[in-house]
C-alpha cells in the first residue's frame, strides 16, 4: 500500500509540473520562464523538476507531443476515406476547431512559440510536421491532382491551413470581449464551413461562398 501510496504522490507530482509549465509557458513564454519559478509554482522542489523531466527542453518536448499528437490523429481519422473532398476537409477543420478551442494553451506553446534558434526543438516540430504532411499528401494533395489535375505541395497546404484555422483562437481574449461565450461556441460550425469554403476557393478557384 505505501508503494502505491508513494507511487500515486509522484504521479500527481508530475502532472502538477507539467499543467504549471503548459500555464506559465503560454502565458509569459518559454524562454522567460525558469526552472526555479516553475517548480515554487507548482509547489515542489526543483530536484523533483529535474528528476521528472531533466531539462526544460524536455518538458517542452511532452507538451509538444501530447499537442501534436491528437492533432495528428484528427487529421489521421478525419481526412480518411472516400468522401468528396469538401466534406473530408470540413470534417477536418471541425474538429481541428474544436480541439484548438478545448486547448488554447497548447495551441499558444506549439503554434507561436516557434523557437527557431533552438535546433532541438525544431528538429522535434519537424518530426510531428512529416507526419502531418504525409496525411495530407495522401488524402488531400494526391486528391486534387486526380480530379482537378492540380499539384500542390502539403507544405504549402498545411501550414496555410493550421494558420487559418489556429488564428480565432490565438485572439479569443479579444473575441471573447466581441461575442458571448454562447455565441462564440455555437459558431464553430460556420466558422469551420467558411475556413473549408475559403480553402477551396483558393486552391480549386471556385466561387464556394455565399
Amino acid at each position: 500500500m505505501k508503494n502505491n501510496s508513494e507511487k500515486n504522490c509522484r504521479n500527481n507530482s508530475r502532472q502538477q509540473i507539467l499543467a504549471t509549465a503548459i500555464t506559465l509557458f503560454a502565458h509569459q513564454g518559454f524562454d522567460k520562464t525558469g526552472l526555479r519559478e516553475l517548480a515554487k509554482t507548482a509547489g515542489v522542489n526543483l530536484a523533483m523538476v529535474n528528476y521528472f523531466f531533466g531539462s526544460k527542453n524536455k518538458l517542452l518536448t511532452e507538451i509538444l507531443d501530447i499537442f501534436f499528437s491528437q492533432y495528428v490523429d484528427i487529421a489521421r481519422t478525419t481526412l480518411s476515406g472516400d468522401d468528396e473532398l469538401s466534406v473530408k476537409l470540413e470534417r477536418f477543420i471541425l474538429k481541428a476547431i474544436k480541439f484548438f478551442a478545448e486547448n488554447r494553451e497548447f495551441l499558444i506553446i506549439a503554434i507561436t512559440d516557434l523557437h527557431h534558434e533552438d535546433e532541438e526543438i525544431i528538429g522535434h516540430k519537424s518530426t510531428w510536421a512529416r507526419q502531418m504532411f504525409k496525411i495530407v499528401e495522401l488524402e488531400i494533395c494526391h486528391r486534387l491532382a486526380e480530379e482537378r489535375n492540380l499539384k500542390l505541395s502539403p507544405k504549402l497546404i498545411m501550414p496555410m491551413l493550421t494558420s487559418i484555422m489556429s488564428s480565432r483562437f490565438l485572439f479569443s481574449p479579444v473575441m471573447e470581449q466581441i461575442e458571448d461565450n454562447e455565441t462564440y461556441d455555437m459558431s464553430l460550425q460556420r466558422y469551420a464551413e467558411t475556413i473549408t469554403a475559403i480553402v477551396l476557393d483558393g486552391i480549386l478557384g471556385q466561387k464556394v461562398l455565399r
